[in-house]
């Protein structure tokens, strides 16, 4: 008598462990088949943006050019006025955060705020890069993702160098901050303080 119900409930339990796989592949095999080119977070990326607080990251450090005109990566810079001790024009690297988010670049808004003044830039696809500018000047990917696409939509595991051309030098010990925001994610805002020290390429670390 026993027996039987240790079996009867070894049967019961199986049956429940069946119909829990079979759930979890189904949904699965939904989310590999549903297209994600959306750039509102959703699912495991939501997740994710809750827990970092923004939609792309910044990967590695900003680099910042002297505000004279000068040619990077084939986009001819104009700073508004030229002064080799200070910065016109700011490079920085950013990513999507882990996941399997899609950000379209032509619609996100970037922003720079100096001495307390928000400057909504402008997106350029060709040179020359004015005051108030910006642009995708590389794309590249890691493996196992590949290489990235000539588009303007930041895939997982890509990473895309923007130049931006300031509305106004920044000067050294001046503040600064960038705002990077999707359409549909969370802004990314970046604040950083020019160094004691510019050259014609400074790296702006803190």
């Amino acid at each position: 008598m026993k027996k039987r119900q240790r079996d009867d409930a070894i049967t019961v339990l199986s049956v429940i462990l069946l119909i829990l796989a079979g759930v979890a592949g189904a949904i699965l095999v939904f989310h590999l088949l549903t297209p994600h080119h959306t750039s509102t977070p959703h699912g495991l990326v939501a997740m994710a943006v809750r827990e970092s607080g923004d939609s792309v990251r910044l990967t590695g450090d900003l680099v910042g050019y002297s505000s004279v005109p000068r040619t990077v990566s084939g986009f001819y810079i104009r700073p508004s006025k030229t002064d080799e001790k200070a910065i016109g024009a700011i490079q920085l690297s950013i990513s999507p955060i882990i996941g399997d988010m899609a950000i379209d670049m032509d619609l996100t808004r970037i922003s720079v705020i100096e001495k307390n003044k928000e400057t909504a830039l402008t997106l350029k696809k060709a040179s020359p890069l004015n005051p108030g500018d910006w642009a995708i000047i590389s794309r590249y990917g890691y493996l196992p993702f590949g290489s990235a696409n000539d588009d303007d939509i930041l895939h997982a595991g890509e990473t895309f160098d923007l130049l931006i051309t300031l509305p106004e030098p920044l000067h050294p010990e001046e503040s600064f901050s960038l705002v990077i925001a999707p359409a549909g994610g969370v802004p990314l805002h970046i604040t950083k303080a020019v160094p004691v020290r510019v050259t014609a390429v400074t790296t702006i670390s803190n």
